[in-house]
């Protein structure tokens, strides 16, 4: 009796250190294998300066992440007014080798919507901005946008009367995020015009940041 119960107790001892070094193997090769298939990875980090739109001086900095769907980042700025309203505005070229060079406003505002280069433009965030204590207005925000239909959600439409030009694209495409040319405009809206239609025609270039493609993008 004693000679079985030991053997019984070796077997489970061998059966339990089988199981668990079968479970070992299963997990790291599933952390293997979603490393390996994870179409976000690597992420690519790129940074800008945030430039102001008058005056062309360093304003701010901006950095943005990109996976193959996904962009996320923060914009922070020195800006005109405290307690004034900002919105800051995606300007995404979709397709870059069909700007002029450099991506701009010649690819935005003609005539043809910005087709060629697959523009894009609609509303990122928007804040008040505050005293950052030494006498200088400040926004810093964060901001993300993921590719796809319905990326561009709440989004706006072209900055010229619809009889004029056609609407924009609202969209980043679709595992399209490392290798679009991605503007962020901040505009600066004074309440003593018209700001409701600026926050559909984007107007008051107050600052912005240039994002090329990813290098290698693919």
């Amino acid at each position: 009796m004693k000679y079985l119960l030991s053997t019984l107790v070796t077997i489970k001892e061998n059966i339990m250190k089988v199981l668990l070094t079968s479970t070992l193997a299963v997990v790291f090769l599933t952390l293997s294998m979603g490393a390996v298939a994870d179409p976000d990875k690597p992420r690519v980090f790129q940074t800008s300066p945030v430039w102001n739109g008058a005056s062309g001086a360093e304003d701010g900095a901006a950095w943005l992440r990109r996976s193959k769907d996904s962009v996320d980042g923060r914009i922070m700025t020195t800006v005109d007014i405290a307690g004034a309203p900002y919105s800051v505005w995606w300007v995404i070229f979709n397709n870059p080798a069909g700007c002029s060079d450099p991506c701009g406003e010649d690819d935005v505002f003609n005539a043809s919507g910005g087709a060629e280069a697959d523009v894009a433009v609609f509303n990122a965030s928007g804040a008040i901005s505050a005293s950052d204590g030494d006498g200088n207005a400040v926004i810093n925000l964060d901001l993300s946008v993921i590719g796809g239909e319905g990326s561009g959600n709440g989004s706006q439409f072209a900055p010229c009367p619809p009889e004029a030009c056609p609407f924009f694209h609202r969209v980043l495409k679709k595992n399209n995020a490392r290798c679009a040319e991605i503007h962020l405009d901040i505009q600066v809206h004074v309440m003593d015009t018209d700001w409701v239609s600026e926050l559909t025609y984007p107007e008051n270039l107050q600052a912005f940041a240039v994002f090329p493609p990813a290098p290698g993008c693919e």
